[in-house]
């Protein structure tokens, strides 16, 4: 088929709606084609890629028709949005869109940060209680409870310095206790 625009028409009314009718009849399935090729593997995303093209033909009548190849138009148009689609996935990878089935996945993987955290927590504990009342106590105050070491010595009724060297122990001392317990990777300053 010819191409239904001359760039001496004009489209408008009932002439805009048989231009862009005869385009979407003689192109539609060509550029659905060609956007599966150059889109992700989404049938729905080609489909929207083609209605968003013919949509921009509808808005852009006038310049189609003087473009001389509409054909050519609507593949660069389609082309275009492609790649401008790709740039903001790109932008936004953390915003990729999950496959059915994968919010189980998503779920296991939660489920598995918080089983984690809570183990962790129990070998803190229990490397905790391996302390001396003094250095175990020094600690809760200190990073527990987030005191300074001058509150901490307040409270405890000791000299600051006694503080500081409590803390130095009682810190190394649970570093031992974590790559004793294979989680040597923790930082207990």
């Amino acid at each position: 088929m010819a191409d239904p625009l001359t760039a001496s028409e004009t489209p408008s009314g009932e002439r805009a709606v048989a231009i862009v009718r005869a385009l979407f009849d003689e192109c539609a399935a060509d550029l659905h084609r060609y956007a599966r090729r150059i889109g992700p593997d989404d049938a729905g995303r080609a489909e929207d890629l083609v209605q968003e093209t013919f949509l921009r033909a509808w808005r852009h009548r006038e310049e189609l028709a003087a473009h001389g190849n509409a054909r050519a138009w609507l593949f660069r148009v389609a082309r275009n949005l492609s790649v401008d689609w790709h740039r903001r996935q790109a932008a936004r990878p953390s915003e990729q869109r999950l496959a059915p089935g994968d919010d189980a996945l998503l779920a296991d993987s939660a489920v598995a940060d918080a089983l984690h955290a809570v183990l962790l927590r129990v070998e803190l504990v229990q490397a905790l209680r391996t302390l001396s009342d003094a250095h175990r106590e020094t600690l809760v105050h200190l990073h527990c409870l987030d005191r300074t070491q001058l509150e901490t010595a307040g409270l405890l009724g000791v000299p600051l310095g006694t503080v500081k060297s409590r803390r130095h122990v009682a810190v190394r001392e649970m570093r031992g206790q974590l790559v004793q317990r294979g989680l040597g990777g923790i930082d207990g300053s």
